[in-house]
């Protein structure tokens, strides 16, 4: 009975599998899928677009997960930014071929979804719109106003969401930056539901940490936001921090990039409990630094230059490394193909869907018969 459990259970995590979602410098969108065994298979390029410049992102509905491509523009006579949205299992062609319009939304620079399903947000130049994942209807918007003369810019370039949360990164021209947050009406005047906190040093991305903690990645280092005293610095380093992102436990991975000469050094490496930092990946080619976070399957994806890595968090193994020529153009964003939020999160690490569930189902069965 034992050895049958065991064998089960091994199924059922076997079941599990991860797709990372890549597009290109050109506009295609590819995948690569990585198996419950942790074995990785670049499907290539899926989807091709003649777009200029497209965004990629993903989000929960409340049920599922779905695939969002984003057609920018900078033309501020149209309405929007236009959308195709996929099923993350099947790229080749949209669910729907009527464009989804983003009324108000001009170079669509950030986006999150809500956990609940029902919200997704893009941040355009100052502003924040979300929008009914059901339709795609204008829920609401908040803009940012400097609060000081002097600066004449300023743009929200990075976002995350939690429970009933959202978390703005906003770049100044002359004021440090700051990190706004909100409740879910996304409005400042909300007694004890917005904050603003600034930053010490130009940051270029922010980023959920155990224990619920923002992190923002600057260019000396890591910040943390704590309630009492604002950022306090938790980790120095010695080339600016590009990104950042939790890992399996209360640690966290990072990018650093330097440059020197017009080479970029494009190096990721892993902070552990006990200050502990490996390096993982260096580069010298290309620009781009991305990190995705796959918690439900222990995986990271990572696009360090011009390279996408994928890695297995439990312990840092390399799973698959691609250069631009493998994936059919430069990598220039990743998402994850199993977004979760309050309603599909599941604390074993593997996804119980399919023969996973029917053999879970047929194990209860048999325990119920033996007692």
């Amino acid at each position: 009975m034992r050895k049958f459990l065991v064998i089960m259970m091994l199924m059922i995590c076997t079941a599990a599998h991860a797709d990372v979602i890549y597009l290109t410098a050109s506009g295609d969108v590819g995948t690569v899928s990585i198996s419950g065994s942790y074995s990785a298979d670049l499907r290539g390029t899926q989807y091709t677009t003649s777009w200029n410049d497209p965004f990629l992102g993903s989000y929960w509905t409340g049920s599922t997960t779905r695939v969002i491509l984003v057609d920018r523009t900078t033309d501020t006579t149209t309405s929007g930014d236009t959308a195709l949205i996929f099923d993350p299992l099947n790229l080749t062609k949209p669910l729907d071929t009527n464009r989804k319009v983003l009324a108000g939304v001009y170079s669509a620079q950030a986006m999150a979804g809500s956990d609940n399903g029902k919200a997704v947000f893009f941040a355009s130049g100052s502003s924040i719109h979300e929008f009914s994942t059901s339709d795609f209807s204008l829920t609401r918007s908040y803009t940012y106003k400097p609060k000081t003369s002097e600066d004449i810019y300023s743009e929200i370039t990075d976002m995350i969401t939690g429970s009933n949360v959202i978390y703005a990164l906003v770049n100044q021209d002359i004021s440090r930056d700051i990190v706004l947050g909100f409740d879910g009406q996304l409005r400042e005047d909300v007694t004890d539901s917005f904050q603003n906190k600034p930053l010490a040093h130009e940051a270029s991305s922010i980023s959920w940490l155990s224990g619920s903690r923002v992190a923002a990645g600057h260019e000396y280092g890591i910040d943390v936001w704590t309630n009492d005293s604002g950022f306090l610095r938790i980790l120095s380093t010695d080339a600016p921090v590009k990104a950042v992102c939790q890992d399996s436990g209360n640690g966290f991975y990072f990018i650093e990039q330097s440059e020197s000469e017009d080479i970029y050094t494009t190096t990721l490496k892993h902070y552990e409990s006990g200050e502990k930092i490996s390096t993982l990946f260096t580069n010298t080619e290309g620009l781009t630094c991305r990190l995705v976070r796959d918690g439900d399957n222990s995986i990271l994806a990572v696009i360090a230059g011009d390279e996408l890595l994928v890695y297995r968090m439990n312990d840092d193994a390399l799973l698959c490394e691609y250069d631009s020529s493998e994936l059919g153009g430069i990598p220039v964003q990743i998402v994850s193909s199993t977004v979760s939020g309050d309603d599909g999160k599941n604390s074993s690490g593997c996804s119980m869907t399919g023969i996973g569930m029917m053999l879970f189902l047929a194990g209860a069965c048999i325990l119920s018969k033996k007692h």
